[in-house]
């Protein structure tokens, strides 16, 4: 079976702190799992990032692009008042 690190050892490894690491897990960056509310890493993907090989978040799903119809939909769906729907339309024309 394969071992798996704390965040406190993956910190020691990269000679970081402990809040870098919870932050590269939850970007992406580094691969964990998540259990309950504690992170492990296996030490096999601390290995590929060592090497500087794939990253976690090579291999998600590309985020969905929404038009402005459909965000506008959203928003009514939300009731989201008019002048907010305005400066998100503002803002999407930027």
């Amino acid at each position: 079976m394969e071992r798996v690190l704390t965040v406190s050892e993956v910190a020691e490894r990269l000679s970081v702190h402990p809040k870098t690491v919870y932050n590269m897990l939850e970007r992406g960056e580094l691969r964990g799992v998540k259990v309950g509310r504690v992170w492990r890493v296996p030490s096999e993907e601390l290995e590929v990032f060592l090497r500087g090989g794939r990253a976690a978040c090579e291999e998600r799903p590309l985020l969905r692009e929404y038009t402005r119809r459909e965000i506008r939909r959203f928003l009514a769906a939300d009731k989201v008042d008019e002048e907010t729907m305005r400066k998100v339309e503002q803002l999407l024309c930027q």
